[in-house]
């Protein structure tokens, strides 16, 4: 076999080998904070969350902005042109130190540390970190949902 046959041979291989690899995935059910849960990313671009979640449950247009809520399976996002928050309703997604949906506020307020701000409602409180914010229910006193962003506003009012 000549040397160009040879050389052409390998070059074939070694992009055969380079499609056939899996892509890199995301899926491990990881909160993230500012940058993501599990594979759901900020900044992703809404025709790849949809490609890789499928059809949401439900969407709902957010009031006076052009993005739009999509509700998929213990996940609901926000995305215009790109995906600019994630809400986590589903205890499966964790971030690194076990923090979920039901976990007891003493313990998550352990992990993150003083937060940003804290804000009080009438059935639950906000603990906001700047990257990632949970919500408390003021009469269980657990975590009922965690919400990513770049920079989250619950400290604006």
């Amino acid at each position: 076999m000549s040397l160009l046959k040879v050389i052409a041979l390998v070059a074939a291989l070694t992009v055969t080998t380079a499609c056939a690899s899996a892509p890199l995935t995301l899926n491990d059910n990881q909160i993230v904070p500012g940058a993501r849960v599990g594979d759901v990313e900020l900044g992703m671009p809404l025709s790849q969350l949809l490609a890789l979640k499928g059809v949401p449950k439900r969407s709902v247009p957010i009031r006076g902005t052009a993005a739009t809520t999509y509700v998929f399976d213990g996940l609901t996002v926000a995305a215009h042109d790109e995906v600019y928050w994630i809400i986590v309703q589903d205890a499966r997604f964790q971030t690194a130190s076990g923090i979920s949906k039901g976990t007891e506020q003493i313990r998550a307020r352990a992990a993150f540390g003083v937060p940003d701000c804290v804000v009080s409602k009438a059935d639950t409180t906000v603990y906001d970190y700047g990257k990632i914010y949970f919500d408390v229910d003021n009469t269980s006193g657990r975590v009922q949902r965690l919400g990513v962003m770049s920079k989250t506003q619950n400290c604006n009012g």
